[in-house]
């Protein structure tokens, strides 16, 4: 690997940390009932990282494995991931969106930022996304995600992971990671499955099961339930949102690491714009290359955008108008700042 894709690929990390399918016969997917007692504590909040899915595509189904219609399939240790989506009294979330996206069994995404020069497998569909059941249920037909290299110069790897959006109407938005217990000298090594406490190992970090009955002899299970927190009533259309909605452009200094930052969140950075928006009772940003994602207060008028390991403060004029924000990062990167337009 030469340096400019060490590089690029460093950056775009650090940069990062920071159509849906009908309800399947999750027994296909190996799936039983949990009659588990649960104590259904909302499962811990992870960055979203820098190559979630940022463009469409047709197939996008729970079938990982199968794409386009493809008869060949990809490289890897076929995997199983199922569970149940929770809400904070255990009770069945139906309906709930899953998403999950994650590395080949190269440890490359299918994504145009992941410039790293391992092979691709046109095989592999990257990311799919389904709805849960009436139990709560979901399942994932996919491969075992590769290890891949962060900083080569310190030995800096990401363990295997799976990344998780799962999202449902009068809930707060979960954006998570799923570790393999298995990875242990790896999961160490990691610059988040090391930051781990024990209650969030055992909430994200799944032991992977072989031999089950209904799926093939040689395929892993997962079993990977959630829990989401409910969105409380005085959470709900507070009187600052309706300030806050708008759109905010971008102030562009050009500064080489704020050229880079800002072509990472917008693409054109001339024309980069900050969304603000209130959705089912919560308020969110999108910007044009970055999906829509939930913002969580932290005190008047900051939030914490937790997709990217961020904070966004909106700025009062004189007459006490919200005029604009400062985008700030969690680590030594330049603030953005933004007007409202």
């Amino acid at each position: 690997m030469n340096n400019e894709k060490k590089f690029n690929r460093r950056k775009w990390l650090k940069l990062g940390v920071g159509g849906t399918i009908g309800v399947i016969s999750l027994k296909l997917l190996g799936c039983k009932e949990n009659t588990d007692v649960q104590e259904c504590v909302p499962t811990q909040y992870d960055t979203m990282g820098p190559f979630h899915p940022n463009k469409d595509q047709a197939d996008k189904d729970f079938d990982l494995t199968k794409f386009n219609g493809s008869v060949s399939k990809p490289k890897g240790q076929v995997i199983y991931v199922r569970g149940k989506v929770s809400d904070e009294k255990c009770n069945p979330i139906s309906n709930a969106l899953v998403m999950i996206w994650h590395a080949n069994t190269h440890g490359k995404y299918t994504h145009e930022y992941d410039t790293n020069q391992i092979e691709d497998d046109p095989n592999f569909q990257g990311w799919g996304q389904m709805k849960t059941n009436e139990k709560g249920e979901y399942g994932f037909k996919t491969i075992k995600p590769g290890k891949y290299i962060v900083d080569a110069d310190n030995d800096d790897w990401r363990t295997p992971h799976i990344h998780f959006k799962v999202a449902r109407r009068g809930y707060h938005e979960l954006i998570t990671q799923l570790y393999f217990e298995e990875e242990i000298e790896l999961n160490k090594k990691d610059a988040f499955a090391s930051k781990l406490s024990e209650v969030e190992k055992k909430q994200v970090s799944i032991k992977s099961q072989k031999g089950i009955q209904g799926i093939e002899i040689d395929a892993i299970l997962l079993n990977f339930d959630i829990t989401l927190k409910n969105v409380k009533k005085e959470e709900k259309d507070k009187k600052e949102f309706v300030e806050y909605i708008g759109v905010y452009k971008v102030k562009y200094k050009s500064t080489p690491l704020e050229k880079e930052l800002i072509q990472f969140y917008g693409g054109n950075r001339e024309e980069l714009k900050i969304t603000i928006s209130k959705e089912n009772g919560v308020l969110t940003a999108e910007m044009p290359i970055q999906p829509k994602c939930e913002i969580f207060p932290k005190f008047k008028d900051r939030y914490i955008y937790r997709a990217f390991e961020a904070d966004i403060e909106f700025k009062r004029n004189d007459e006490n108008q919200v005029t604009g924000l400062v985008f700030h990062r969690h680590y030594d990167f330049p603030e953005i700042y933004a007007d409202k337009i």
